[in-house]
């Protein structure tokens, strides 16, 4: 057995230089391509992987994509920004930003469908001294008979 640990101890050292340190390396890479995201595209590095409405084959099929942004008002485009992020809550505050700072300002009242409605972002707009037209993201299911029998729910709470 004595020969035996000099001849593994080579073999590892060996797997080690040749397949496991340049597995790290490749690995390390792509976490450094990722960022903050879940995913990447090996094709455009740039883009995240998003499930997209359009899906002809109706399967569900993940597609490298970006989330754009378009700011209006009176039909006149302000400003758009484009985004990693596949949510649209997330895209709402950076949006925003940007903006302000090609046109100077904010407008008055903001308007999003419920995919924008997050705590966060009526926070940030209230902050901003401005009005909100958003549904929240729940705002659909809360109608519903089933949402409102749901015991465990805060919001079905009575208060006495």
């Amino acid at each position: 057995t004595q020969p035996e640990a000099p001849k593994q101890a080579r073999r590892v050292v060996r797997d080690l230089r040749l397949k496991l340190v340049p597995r790290l390396r490749r690995y390390e890479q792509q976490l450094a391509a990722c960022g903050d995201r879940n995913s990447y595209s090996k094709t455009d590095p740039d883009a995240t992987f998003m499930r997209l409405k359009e899906d002809h084959m109706r399967n569900g099929q993940l597609k490298p994509a970006y989330n754009v942004q378009m700011g209006t008002e009176n039909q006149f485009i302000l400003g758009y920004s484009v985004h990693q992020n596949r949510a649209d809550a997330g895209c709402l505050i950076p949006h925003l930003e940007r903006l302000r700072t090609l046109v100077g300002r904010l407008p008055q009242t903001i308007v999003a469908d419920a995919g924008y409605g997050s705590e966060e972002n009526f926070a940030y707009v209230e902050k901003q001294g401005r009005t909100a037209l958003m549904k929240w993201n729940t705002y659909r299911l809360e109608g519903t008979r089933e949402w409102q029998r749901q015991v465990k729910r805060v919001e079905n709470w009575t208060y006495v």
